[in-house]
């Protein structure tokens, strides 16, 4: 019976993947069968030796063993990381696990167990390798990188040392901190965290934040979720870059081009004064509808430009033709509807980040194709051209001109609404009309 333990036991020591060695007085007494495969030595060419053939030099195995049988002296086990040589001369790492058997080291046997974690070793040195890589850049870096645990407010679990120079803020202090803390309007926190849930949040997003001396700062936010395997989210990470500089560099070349625009529209005056006042309102106008339909603030500037511009053409018309008091000859139309290239000549040899030549080129387009200079229609008119269009006929309808007077409000409906769906854009003429019924712009 004592014989089919004994086997019972031998089987379960040989099935274990790492080395079990037992140890008396220095020297080994029991190799398991997985010893070979772990150091290399078959268990039988083990026994009797003492365990230094499994370590690397003298000097490091006497002082493991102090390290090893002073811990077991007091404690009835021990673990430990120690390097040891495999037979072929390798370094291997082991976490070592031992037990002593009896009351003390001297009335019994120490069962040693080698787990070989040197792949595991090697990994967590190239992890530490790539981590300090990574935290070199992160540390260097001048964007702010932050992580922040979930919800509206956020609070800041991390921040690399950019994040300070841009806040203001020390270290400490912001890991005290919401993220929403830092929001000059905290509601922005919220639209940025529902772009992450709906999957767009690692777009860039500008944003308002107040710095810790009360200065307001924009800077371009872009944040990712980062998700469990289940897809619940754990935390956020964060980049956040200060644009304050380039934003108010953005601002003062947008007024510059709006100054230019308006500029050459007053210049214009100087010998076409109904041209110039035209261009002013119907930009006016233009501005108003975009702004009515929803456009980003960006595009609501170039139509206003667009609308300063839109009759720059004028300037290569006759000044005879334009101020003629008496009906216009087919002729004299012909001339002026050569305006819309001649403004398109003209604008398109300058840079604007809007589509301000085309609007130039096909103001007086229709849907339907029955407008002028090119008879195009539907999609290939842009939106910009289709508000233009129904805010220069109202205004240039509504104004006096030497060879009409100025057509009263319901003349201008009547056009619009009969063109509404044809020859202009409904959603468009809608707008329009609703702000001629409330008085916004007089018709």
């Amino acid at each position: 019976m004592r014989n089919q333990a004994d086997g019972l036991c031998n089987s379960i020591l040989n099935a274990v993947p790492h080395a079990i060695i037992a140890l008396h007085e220095r020297r080994i007494a029991f190799a398991g069968g997985a010893t070979e495969a772990v150091f290399g030595w078959k268990p039988e060419e083990l026994i009797g030796k003492t365990a230094r053939v499994l370590f690397r030099t003298e000097e490091e195995y006497e002082k493991i063993a102090g390290y090893f049988y002073s811990a077991l002296e007091r404690q009835q086990t021990y673990i430990e990381e120690f390097p040891c040589r495999h037979k072929d001369g390798r370094d291997i790492v082991f976490m070592i696990s031992a037990s002593r058997i009896g009351e003390t080291l001297k009335e019994g046997e120490i069962v040693v167990t080698f787990e070989d974690i040197t792949a595991r070793k090697q990994g967590e040195e190239s992890l530490h390798k790539s981590e300090g890589k990574y935290r070199s850049l992160v540390n260097n870096i001048k964007l702010g990188i932050f992580r922040s645990t979930m919800g509206p407010a956020g609070r800041f679990l991390e921040v690399n040392p950019a994040m300070e120079e841009i806040t203001g803020y020390s270290r400490a202090d912001l890991l005290r901190m919401n993220v929403s803390d830092l929001h000059v309007h905290p509601e922005e926190r919220e639209v940025v965290l529902e772009e992450i849930a709906t999957g767009a949040g690692k777009q860039a997003k500008e944003l308002n934040l107040r710095k810790k001396d009360g200065t307001e700062i924009v800077v371009s936010n872009t944040e990712v979720a980062v998700r469990d395997d289940t897809g619940q989210v754990l935390y956020f990470d964060g980049i956040i870059g200060d644009i304050t500089e380039r934003k108010k560099a953005e601002e003062q070349l947008e007024r510059s081009f709006i100054d230019l625009a308006e500029t050459v529209s007053r210049a214009m005056a100087t010998r076409d004064p109904y041209t110039a006042g035209h261009q002013q309102r119907v930009a006016k106008l233009a501005r108003l509808v975009g702004e009515k339909m929803g456009l980003d603030s960006d595009r609501v500037r170039g139509l206003y430009i667009g609308g300063l511009l839109h009759d720059i053409g004028k300037v290569s018309t006759p000044e005879s033709i334009l101020s003629k008091p008496g009906k216009l000859t087919e002729e004299e139309w012909a001339l002026v509807r050569a305006h819309a290239r001649e403004g398109y000549k003209i604008v398109d040899g300058t840079y604007f980040p809007w589509p301000v030549a085309e609007m130039a080129l096909h103001h007086h387009e229709r849907l339907d194709g029955s407008g002028y200079p090119n008879g195009i229609s539907g999609d290939k008119l842009i939106l910009e051209v289709r508000i233009l269009a129904v805010c220069d006929v109202v205004e240039a309808m509504s104004s006096f001109r030497p060879y009409r007077p100025a057509r009263s409000k319901e003349e201008v409906l009547k056009e619009i609404k009969g063109g509404r769906g044809t020859r202009y854009d409904p959603d468009v003429v809608d707008i329009v009309l609703q702000i001629i019924e409330s008085g916004e712009f007089g018709a």
